[in-house]
């Protein structure tokens, strides 16, 4: 950038007005450190957000009933109305959109439900199938997770929540074979389950039993009926057409008007995650603006600074110019004079942001639930990536500090400067 063999008359003249140049720099410092920490903070509230919602199929939507608001087909209004296995198969069968198909029930925790021995606790338990642990994924702690001919075969398995397997196990008891009664009814367990996200359907996956859905529908009595569905789009396929197309088949088998919105309550959760990346993007925008501001302001000293050093050695620089110096040289010595100012100050206000960051991840890290239970936050951090686009900005910054000098040095005339006192 510079030229070696003016090294040490750069850094004299920086050495010369130490205070200034203290100062200066500390707006391009200040800068710098605030534009890491702004990214590292906006980075810890986007993964705090997302880790919310990590486990969910981003491409999926999901169903329930509700009370019909228009009346259709001599059918009044205010019906209530269920979807069945009926409109499960239809699906299956028409909608070329969906690529899984997941019908919950749901049944709720009653006073000391869930018994092993004299243990027992009071849990909520649900009915899926195979498909459930794609659509809502799970850590698999132990065993294995429903699949397909569990439910075909309606057979009396079950896989607990970690919350459920701590109350009714000894620590590091192996649960896998073993027997549990729920409200009355004996499954073996086959697996244990904990959330990978802090958003769940139907409660806290970690204090619900899960049953094949044959099996919950035969056992306790829920006939054909289906409380809650769950769809994911087919690769290239919008989740608002599967949406659409979704309602409509369940609408029409159902005799429910097409332009019942309460009747047929939708979830889109695509939806949800572009609501989510536009937020990131708008506070991304606005922490590249305030950070960048903050360092150009400090780039602005310095250029106030450089200006200043500029009149106060014009003398200097016109015997140069009388003597022969190439304007190239001189724009080289006042530019390399920013740069050189300008990047100590900003590597050591990266530096300093850096080690801020590394504090408080160092801090969050201490406390286990942190990044947990509903957190917006996790542990701050800026990416390589980000560090070198910062980088170069300070780079551009420097060099571009000195050009507006280097321009007016190179407007000095020699016979004015050797005149001026």
């Amino acid at each position: 950038m510079f030229d070696l063999d003016n090294w040490n008359e750069i850094w004299a003249t920086i050495t010369r007005n130490k205070l200034r140049s203290v100062l200066t720099g500390f707006g391009v410092f200040w800068g710098l450190f605030m534009l890491v920490i702004l990214i590292g903070m906006g980075n810890a509230f986007q993964g705090g957000l997302s880790k919310n919602f990590d486990g969910f199929a981003t491409n999926s939507c999901f169903f329930h009933t509700g009370q019909t608001s228009e009346s259709y087909k001599g059918y009044r209004k205010g019906r209530w109305w269920n979807i069945t296995n009926r409109d499960v198969e239809l699906i299956r069968q028409r909608a070329n959109t969906v690529d899984l198909i997941s019908p919950m029930l749901f049944g709720g925790g009653g006073d000391k439900n869930v018994l092993r021995g004299r243990k027992s606790g009071s849990y909520g338990y649900r009915g899926v199938y195979a498909d459930h642990f794609r659509v809502e994924q799970m850590h698999l702690l132990k065993g294995r997770v429903i699949n397909e001919l569990d439910n075909q075969e309606a057979r009396k398995v079950c896989v607990i929540g970690k919350t459920v397997y701590e109350t009714l196990f000894d620590i590091d008891e192996d649960p896998v074979g073993q027997f549990i009664r729920l409200n009355g009814i004996y499954f073996q367990v086959i697996g244990v389950i904990s959330p990978k996200s802090n958003a769940s359907i139907g409660g806290r996956p970690e204090e619900n039993v899960f049953i094949p859905f044959r099996t919950m529908q035969l056992a306790f009595n829920q006939g054909e009926t289906v409380h809650f569905l769950a769809c994911t789009a087919k690769e290239g396929i919008a989740v608002s057409a599967v949406e659409d197309q979704v309602s409509s088949i369940i609408k029409t088998a159902n005799n429910i008007s097409p332009t019942d919105t309460r009747a047929l309550r939708t979830f889109n959760i695509e939806k949800q995650f572009m609501l989510f990346h536009n937020l990131f993007l708008g506070v991304d925008f606005l922490i590249w603006i305030v950070g960048i501001g903050a360092l150009m302001s400090g780039v602005i000293g310095i250029s106030n600074i450089m200006m200043v050093t500029v009149r106060e050695r014009t003398r200097e620089i016109g015997v140069r110019r009388a003597i022969g110096a190439k304007p190239r040289s001189i724009v080289l010595q006042i530019v390399s004079e920013s740069f050189v100012l300008t990047a100590i100050s900003g590597v050591f206000g990266f530096i300093f942001g850096v080690l801020v960051l590394e504090g408080i991840s160092s801090a969050m890290s201490i406390t286990p639930s942190s990044g947990q239970d509903g957190s917006f936050f996790v542990e701050p951090f800026i990416s390589f990536k980000v560090a070198t686009i910062s980088i170069v900005i300070l780079i551009v910054a420097g060099i571009a500090s000195g050009m507006m000098p280097a321009y007016r040095a190179l407007k000095i005339k020699a016979i004015d400067a050797i005149r001026d006192e």
